[in-house]
């Protein structure tokens, strides 16, 4: 009904001229008749019809003009419709914010269809942080008021968009929200840009160089003014060139080799790691290369290197190994005449001692024991570090090996009151590896199950044959290691924890000279912990195939 009452007051002239016309000839014949008297019919339905004509033609003309005014007006709404359409990215949606209407451009800038959004809810494009701002449109928008604002809306494959967006609602006459128009301008590049324009100033200042490049094509984007400098590039030559016309990852023929970068990026793109750390020499210098994948919300993803000259480090460390390899070397002799001269007392070759006495010397023979155990291993690490290390591959028998070592820790096991118990097979397990190298591994991880094992517990060591390698585990019920010393357990001069380490003796190599001698065998070694509940140790060699010969054995 309120259509039609909208529709009649519309075209209300239209109605009443429509009425009108009809009655115009005998209108004007009666007037005619009253004022001249005339009564015959001929010149008064001449008059009349000349009259109507002339009301008529003056109607008509009235409803061309004003139609044609309407079309004006029409195809200036159009206009304005298109150029909106142009220019921004425009939805309706109706009471219950479902989608009712989609322009082409936000489509083009989506990627979705029409089909997947009319008749779904507008939170379908938007990011999924915006459940705030989601309420407080509604609510703005119910009151009959426009909204704007920056909204980030998500496209059909996940990336943001940023607009600059105007809410418009359209409101009944009983004051309720029928639907609203959003019109949004998209700001992406815009914004990208002063995000990229804020972050190149911090960085242009800093020593380290800064390279940015595509993670596609490898060319740069940006280049701080340290990494110009090294480069001999300025802002208008460094876009013109990519990762291969700088000198950091060259083959033995000094060509630029691709797959070693990628192998170094893979972590990276795999999602596996935030950062892979390499060292490299450019320039002929040593420099430190942290490399990050960069995947921003906008945008293309980039790579992100920090290069650091760390020439200084390296001499610094140098100096510092060869000062404990010297001191190392100059201790050993004297603290093996030490232990073997108080061996020697406390065996009684000099005579019998008293208990006090005795107690003393034994605490001194320990101590001197475990002294020669640090210089051995701080020498150890001198040669892993020096690569002067040798391993002598060959089969070995794994079962045997374990079980000797469980036999030379076993007055360590009863020192601390803990038994070891070896959980493995019987049958000879072949592995390919150096055999005083794999009992010093095992000899490490028994003495530390044993020193940090509750009194009572028991140790469980484990050896499995696998397809292509062999496995062994020490487990142990003990204290278990922190969460914070996880990270850190197989660096040197680190052990789970410091009251540890004073109660307990070490000197925190262990592990990280085990990780070493592991991995130079081909191998691999982790552990898993609960604190309060026990820690497991595991490794995997290289299983020694029948394959295997003399020949090949003499080559390693």
């Amino acid at each position: 009904m309120g259509h039609v009452s909208t529709w009649v007051k519309k075209n209300l002239n239209f109605i009443v001229t429509l009425i009108t016309v009809p009655l115009i000839g005998p209108a004007v014949a009666f007037v005619m008749y009253e004022i001249t008297g005339i009564t015959e019919v001929v010149p008064i339905i001449i008059t009349a019809a000349l009259f109507t004509m002339i009301f008529i033609v003056g109607f008509l003309l009235f409803i061309y003009n004003h139609s044609k005014s309407n079309n004006i007006i029409k195809n200036e709404t159009a206009l304005q419709t298109e150029a909106l359409n142009d220019h921004s990215l425009v939805t309706k949606t109706d009471c219950n914010s479902r989608v009712i209407y989609v322009n082409d451009k936000f489509l083009d800038a989506t990627g979705y269809t029409r089909e997947d959004l009319i008749g779904q809810s507008s939170a379908i494009y938007w990011s999924d942080d915006a459940e705030a701002l989601l309420h407080e449109l509604r609510n703005t928008l119910k009151s009959g008021q426009k909204w704007f604002g920056e909204i980030r809306i998500k496209t059909k494959s996940g990336k943001i968009i940023y607009t600059r967006t105007t809410y418009v609602p359209q409101i009944d006459n009983n004051g309720n929200l029928v639907s609203s128009i959003a019109i949004r301008t998209d700001i992406t590049e815009n914004k990208v840009a002063t995000g990229d324009k804020n972050t190149r100033r911090a960085l242009h200042i800093l020593r380290d160089e800064i390279y940015m490049f595509e993670a596609g094509t490898l060319r740069f984007t940006y280049l701080n003014q340290s990494a110009m400098e090294r480069c001999g590039w300025d802002e208008s030559i460094y876009p013109q060139k990519s990762l291969f016309e700088r000198d950091m990852e060259l083959d033995t023929n000094g060509v630029y080799d691709i797959k070693a970068f990628y192998e170094r990026a893979r972590p990276l793109i795999n999602g596996e790691t935030e950062e892979v750390t390499h060292e490299l020499t450019i320039d002929d210098r040593p420099s430190e290369i942290k490399m990050q994948l960069v995947r921003p919300e906008v945008g293309k993803p980039y790579f992100m290197t920090i290069v650091r000259d760390i020439s200084d480090r390296h001499a610094f460390n140098k100096t510092k190994d060869d000062f404990i390899s010297t001191v190392s070397h100059e201790l050993r002799t004297p603290v093996t005449s030490i232990k073997g001269a108080l061996g020697l007392i406390l065996s009684g070759a000099f005579g019998e001692l008293s208990e006090k006495a005795k107690g003393m010397l034994d605490i001194a023979y320990r101590n001197t024991d475990r002294l020669g155990l640090i210089i051995n291993d701080i020498l150890d690490l001198e040669k892993i570090a020096a690569g002067r290390m040798e391993f002598h591959l060959e089969p070995v028998d794994m079962a045997t090996l374990i079980q000797d070592a469980v036999v030379e820790n076993k007055p360590y096991s009863e020192r601390y009151g803990v038994s070891m118990v070896f959980d493995g097979t019987e049958e000879n397990v072949m592995c390919l590896c150096d055999k005083d190298r794999v009992f010093q591994v095992m000899n490490n991880l028994l003495s530390n199950a044993a020193k940090f094992s509750h009194k009572g517990s028991d140790i469980i060591i484990n050896l499995e044959a696998r397809e292509d390698t062999i496995y062994v585990s020490v487990e142990d019920f003990g204290a278990g290691i922190p969460n914070k010393a996880k990270a850190t357990i197989f660096d040197r001069f680190t052990q789970a924890d410091s009251s540890d380490r004073r109660a307990k003796g070490g000197t925190g190599l262990g592990l990280s000279i085990v990780k070493t001698l592991i991995e130079q065998q081909g191998g691999t070694i982790d552990f898993t912990s609960k604190w309060g509940k026990g820690t497991k140790f595991f490794f995997e060699l290289p299983i020694a195939s029948e394959a295997i010969n003399a020949d090949s054995i003499a080559a390693e």
